[in-house]
């Protein structure tokens, strides 16, 4: 019989017969200890025996000395000892390891990283733009504007605490307040959107006139300015808050129309912000929002108004043609105004741009979308509608600038998206930004023209003291430049027609001072009267319209 091998541990083994007993095929074979024999006892060539010990021929020893079979023979087999090991369990899968990055939710409308190096990066190039618009404003120069004078003239008002700092000091704070204003628009345009289209929404804002004029004019809007955007950026950075959170914005929105009445415009495009910037964060719960800004802004307007008086120039009407306010407005702010409906108009199609496709995540539905881009679009027509109902024109140019404050975001955000996925084409936003800079320069320069009353001053100096009345077509002017030698309330401003005629007839002022390309009517060959300069501005070349000063002095 041939022998059985196994391969185990790099060895073979052999095995004993089945039960321990010898098995001969046509030769013995034994079952229990018997012996059983098939046919005759034959073996095939002689069998040998499990463990090639034997060999055997009907039952005698075939080799050497015959030994009958017995079971102390089956004793020297070797039986190997062996145990079945059970199966070794599987190893745990090993953990994946950390990703040595992880990508953030992209953020809505945009490809922007908010990380430490980027937060940097934009606070530098905002930086520059601060520096942009501080040269814009401060190239501007010139004697004091009437309201300027007024407002460094008021004397006991919450205003008149400024009038010890003079006229560039006041001016000074002015730019401050504009530069915190552009500040604080590109942070709540980073806070709806993302940190490139407050960059973007921050560069046009810097170019527009109404900013440099308002950033070199010492008057409340600039402050007014500041809190409309102190209000907004308030409303944009608690827009994931409690509701009762949205109370923070409230003084900032109650104060803004006591320091320029226009910002009274603009509370309603404040409340529905409240209720649009929360609304994908509390649901529902955004109205409630809403209500709460309404209400306490309310009150602290009603409480302004008692403590205060209402805001002047709040409802004057005019003789101003409507049509004529309704394209001066678009020549100031119909840029930016175009582009922010683009940025509108794109927003609502598509909430992402293209840089992600693949990306997942909450984004605010088409109709939140799509009301936000119509709220902050609208809400630069505010003003020059207004205005033009009420056929009044005085401030536009300025007044304008508190809508666009609300438009400018939707605006960088075009810029952003009209640039493309990763700045794909970065000459679109530049040949936006070079466009609205050099319109804004160019308006600047012609709006920004400051009465040039040097030389009447001087020439008054001589002729009035602390006793007389001065009737002149800017009182203020007067009152400011002469207010060591002068009185406010000596000063009066003259009418025209009959009501100049009536103050040369009785001779109630002791000096006529009247801006006219020649001499009225009601003062040619008057005997009590005399001229006594006619003042023409220095510059004639760039004297833009401005008409010569006549002094009369009474004989």
């Amino acid at each position: 019989m041939s022998k059985e091998t196994f391969p185990r541990d790099g060895r073979q083994q052999q095995y004993p017969p089945y039960g321990g007993q010898e098995q001969a095929y046509g030769g013995q074979q034994a079952y229990g200890g018997s012996d059983q024999a098939y046919g005759a006892e034959q073996a095939y060539g002689g069998q040998r025996a499990y463990g090639g010990r034997e060999q055997v021929h009907g039952g005698q020893r075939s080799h050497g000395g015959q030994r009958p079979h017995s079971e102390e023979a089956d004793a020297d087999y070797y039986v190997p000892h062996y145990t079945v090991l059970a199966p070794e369990p599987e190893p745990e899968p090993e953990p994946d390891p950390e990703p040595g990055y992880v990508l953030p939710e992209v953020p809505v409308s945009a490809w922007s990283v908010d990380t430490s190096r980027s937060a940097w990066i934009s606070r530098g190039v905002l930086a520059l733009i601060l520096l942009v618009q501080a040269g814009l404003s401060y190239r501007l120069d010139g004697s004091a504007f009437a309201q300027e004078a007024k407002f460094l003239m008021s004397d006991g008002t919450l205003f008149g605490l400024l009038s010890d700092v003079g006229l560039t000091g006041a001016r000074m704070l002015s730019l401050a307040w504009a530069l915190g204003a552009t500040a604080l628009l590109y942070g709540a345009t980073r806070l709806l959107f993302n940190a490139r289209a407050g960059l973007a929404a921050a560069a046009m804002y810097s170019a527009l006139e109404s900013t440099a004029f308002t950033g070199r004019y010492a008057s409340p809007h600039s402050l007014s300015l500041f809190l409309l955007a102190a209000a907004l950026w308030l409303l944009a950075r608690t827009r994931q808050s409690s509701p009762v959170a949205v109370l923070v914005a409230a003084p900032f929105a109650a104060l803004a129309p006591f320091a320029a009445y226009a910002a009274a415009l603009y509370l309603p495009s404040l409340t529905v912000l409240a209720v649009l910037t929360a609304y994908r964060f509390r649901g529902a719960g955004a109205f409630v929002r809403g209500g709460l800004f309404a209400a306490a802004t309310g009150a602290l307007c009603f409480a302004g108004v008692q403590l205060h008086g209402r805001p002047h120039g709040w409802n004057a009407h005019a003789t101003d043609s409507a049509a004529s306010l309704l394209e001066e407005s678009t020549e100031w702010g119909g840029v930016v105004l175009l582009v922010a409906v683009i940025g509108a108009v794109g927003f609502a199609r598509r909430a992402r741009m293209g840089e992600m496709p693949w990306a997942e995540g909450s984004a605010p539905g088409t109709i939140r979308r799509s009301a936000l881009g119509l709220t902050l679009c609208a809400t630069a027509l505010l003003a020059p509608l207004y205005q033009a109902y009420l056929g009044n024109g005085s401030s536009l140019h300025i007044h304008v600038g508190f809508g666009l404050l609300f438009a400018v975001p939707m605006a960088g955000l075009g810029i952003s998206r009209m640039m493309g996925a990763h700045f794909r084409y970065p000459q679109i936003g530049i040949m936006i930004y070079v466009a609205a800079l050099v319109v804004g320069m160019a308006q600047t320069r012609e709006l920004y023209r400051p009465p040039d009353p040097a030389a009447m001053i001087g020439a008054l100096r001589g002729v009035v003291d602390g006793k007389g009345d001065y009737l002149t077509d800017e009182p203020e002017i007067s009152a400011y430049y002469l207010r060591a030698r002068t009185e406010p309330g000596q000063w009066h401003r003259a009418g025209r027609g009959s009501e100049l005629a009536s103050a040369v007839r009785k001779g109630s002022y002791d000096v006529i001072v009247l801006r006219a390309a020649s001499v009225p009517d009601e003062l040619r060959g008057k005997a009590h009267y005399r001229l006594l300069a006619l003042l023409r501005p220095a510059d004639q070349d760039n004297a833009g319209g401005r008409t010569p000063y006549r002094i009369w002095v009474k004989r």
